[in-house]
């Protein structure tokens, strides 16, 4: 699944990031279960329960009232992460979470275009695409959303496909510090939700002379 691919490229206490992902087998069915945290700028635990790219379930949960706790608000966060993440599994498993394969949207795929010269002279321009699984129809009226992980913020930007299925994103890159930040691309619509994944490597620095 796209969520899952990483690929190389040259506030407040609550700091916990990055969630989980399981997948589970039931019947013919392989349905993989994501949750995570949005950040501090969107206080929410996000669940979601895939089958082949398709957005069959969705649970979000919000934790605001940790926000500007130290060590033990970090530790509670962690802790709801993980038993939502279990809670969804379990129902899943138990088939108390009914859900109707059939039903479900065939699902969205987004796409950079620009991988190898979306950045230049300190400012990052990513060219995106998002097309419907299956059929590859532009998804027209998707949201898309560029989040910079491991930087001061998290950092985010967004924007609307057009009719193309396509956007672009123009922003300063903040700074990264001494390690790799992460850069998540997602598109989210009627027809389901997808991401992908970047790490980006801060430039060595040149030798003393």
């Amino acid at each position: 699944m796209a969520e899952n691919q990483r690929r190389q490229l040259p506030t407040t206490h609550l700091a916990v990031k990055p969630g989980y992902n399981t997948n589970i087998r039931l019947g013919d069915a392989l349905y993989h279960v994501q949750t995570e945290d949005r950040g501090a700028g969107h206080p929410f635990i996000d669940t979601i329960v895939y089958v082949q790219g398709r957005v069959l379930h969705r649970r979000s949960a919000n934790y605001e009232e940790l926000l500007g706790s130290a060590e033990p608000g970090e530790t509670a966060l962690r802790e709801r992460i993980e038993q939502q993440h279990r809670g969804v599994i379990e129902e899943l498993r138990a088939g108390t979470l009914k859900l109707d394969l059939a039903a479900a949207p065939a699902g969205i795929e987004v796409r950079l275009l620009n991988p190898t010269s979306w950045f230049a002279s300190g400012r990052a321009t990513l060219q995106i695409e998002v097309r419907e699984r299956g059929t590859q129809r532009p998804a027209a009226d998707v949201q898309v959303e560029a989040t910079l992980e491991a930087t001061a913020g998290p950092e985010r930007f967004a924007a609307c496909t057009d009719t193309e299925g396509r956007a672009e994103l123009s922003f300063s890159l903040p700074p990264l510090g001494p390690k790799a930040a992460t850069l998540v691309i997602r598109a989210a619509g009627p027809s389901g939700e997808d991401a992908i994944r970047y790490q980006v490597k801060p430039k060595p620095r040149a030798p003393a002379q």
